[in-house]
């Protein structure tokens, strides 16, 4: 049943309409009335109804402007206006606003009824493309999750098919100009912990996607093992260094989330931004390596915090780069094992040539060094000088094979050592002024939160207590002159209030600036 709104000031007038309806539309029409262009607002917000039989001509607000109030609130709404000779030019006017139709008063009533059919039949081919329009968005609405999935597991398997992957893209309506990844690992040292992990594995995996859609729009990974992987598109605008601030952010926010809802511990490890599908393809790379390189002092990284050099160059998927990507996420007992499944088959590949075995396993050691390590292929190729025999060759392979990883250790450490030093260099530079952790950590090119714990790891101080300790030194050596004043003292020392300066000093020295001042005099 339909529902009919007649607007006439004049209550002969909608009873007549109502009457011709009712005869030869009979059971089809529920009927409200209202004599003003107010009452006629005021009902269809109310009773919400299909048609509208509107008169121009009425007192108060007109129909015209009825019209107008109407449509603007409720545009399924099919409006026909009843209309005198003397107002047909309103007519033509109401049409523009979105009017279905209109029939001129006296109605005769073959006109009438012709007139609610033809707009009956349009309302049922509205309601049934409605229909079908929202079969379609909740067929899509099912298939958007699965293409998500697709499009994350290509990324991440490496196995970009362009065709498929525009598709997937058009179908999700993203627009990747450039973005990041982060991976979420959730590491198990027990039996207890891997079984506690698969307990709330689904829920997990469903309650962190939503968190993280809900901060940022972004794409979710199915969970692969204990593994799963966030891409975030980010402003083509947005500065690198900030936009590395803002993805730790992000993953302290997914960290706290996780180990709070499921006390679960969680590792993240976040990519390079890059640009387009396959920049996102290389940042899932580095995010996978930052995730997992366990040697490091903090449970979210940043790839650029943890490898101060220009990039990695990309390889092609095959045995070479698997075994790469162990060495570089320094994940020394995987690259042991990629490292021996290449060199066994090699070996029963070359037969009993241990010439062209050695060949190929010299090749490997040399790609892989250039890429990892600064050692010279002569290096290399002279340790295997001497090398006859399968069972020479698999040692010599090995040995060198735990040299690279002992230098890449070592470079780690002198790396991390260097950015440690040019910090304190930075700092004695400039401590004296309004220094912060934050301009410190940008100068160095670290995110604040990797910053922060490693400088206290490679000093054993927090950055506060590291710039205290000094201004503290500086003051100290300034008030053995007797002719400076506390307060100067206090402004050349890094500090801009005498007050607060005087506490920190007492705090730090367990005296106050006048009575260290005494000890020193004679």
């Amino acid at each position: 049943m339909y529902r009919l709104l007649i607007a006439d000031d004049e209550a002969l007038e909608r009873e007549g309409l109502e009457m011709m309806v009712s005869r030869m539309l009979p059971g089809q029409f529920e009927f409200i009335h209202a004599e003003n262009g107010r009452k006629a607002i005021q009902m269809a917000d109310e009773k919400r109804p299909d048609f509208i039989f509107m008169d121009i001509k009425m007192p108060g607000i007109q129909g015209l402007e009825a019209v107008r109030e109407i449509m603007s609130r409720h545009q399924e709404v099919r409006i026909i206006l009843v209309t005198a000779h003397d107002y047909f030019a309103y007519a033509k006017e109401a049409l523009s606003l979105g009017v279905k139709d209109y029939i001129l008063k006296p109605a005769k009533r073959d006109e009438l009824i012709e007139v609610l059919r033809k707009q009956a039949a349009e309302l049922e081919e509205e309601k049934r493309r409605r229909g079908e329009e929202l079969e379609i968005r909740e067929k899509l609405t099912r298939l958007l999750p699965l293409a998500e999935n697709e499009l994350t597991m290509m990324l991440m398997m490496d196995c970009i098919q362009e065709f498929d992957l525009r598709y997937l893209v058009e179908l999700l309506n993203i627009s990747w100009e450039q973005g990041y990844a982060m991976v979420l690992s959730f590491p198990f040292g027990e039996r207890k912990d891997w079984e506690h992990l698969q307990s709330v594995r689904k829920v997990l995996h469903e309650d962190l996607k939503q968190y993280a859609k809900l901060q940022l729009a972004c794409m979710v990974s199915p969970m692969i093992g204990n593994r799963m992987a966030v891409f975030v598109p980010v402003p083509s605008s947005g500065a690198g260094f900030t936009n590395r601030v803002d993805a730790l952010v992000f993953g302290e926010r997914l960290q706290a989330f996780a180990e709070h809802r499921f006390k679960l511990s969680l590792s993240i490890g976040i990519g390079t931004v890059g640009e387009g599908m396959e920049g996102l393809r290389r940042s899932y790379q580095e995010a996978a390596a930052a995730s997992a390189d366990s040697s490091d002092v903090v449970r979210i990284r940043h790839y650029e915090d943890i490898c101060q050099r220009d990039g990695v160059p990309g390889i092609a998927l095959d045995e070479e780069r698997k075994l790469l990507d162990a060495l570089q996420r320094q994940h020394k007992e995987e690259a042991r094992i990629r490292f021996l499944d290449v060199l066994e088959r090699l070996i029963a590949g070359s037969g009993a040539d241990d010439r062209v075995c050695r060949d190929e396993v010299v090749g490997l050691l040399i790609s892989l060094a250039r890429q990892i390590s600064h050692r010279s292929p002569a290096e290399i190729v002279s340790h295997f000088a001497g090398v006859a025999g399968m069972a020479s060759l698999r040692q010599t392979a090995a040995e060198q094979l735990e040299r690279m990883l002992e230098d890449m250790t070592e470079e780690r450490e002198h790396r991390q050592f260097r950015v440690i030093e040019r910090a304190k260099s930075y700092i004695g530079e400039h401590y004296k002024s309004d220094i912060s952790m934050e301009q410190t950590a940008e100068y160095v090119n670290l995110s604040p939160y990797y910053f922060s714990k490693t400088f206290k790891l490679h000093t054993g101080e927090t950055f506060i207590d590291y710039v205290t300790r000094l201004r503290i030194d500086e003051a100290k050596r300034l008030l053995e002159s007797e002719e400076l004043s506390f307060k100067e003292i206090c402004y050349m020392a890094g500090y801009n209030d005498p007050n607060y300066f005087s506490r920190i000093f007492k705090k730090t020295t367990g005296v106050t600036p006048t009575e260290y001042r005494q000890q020193l005099s004679p």
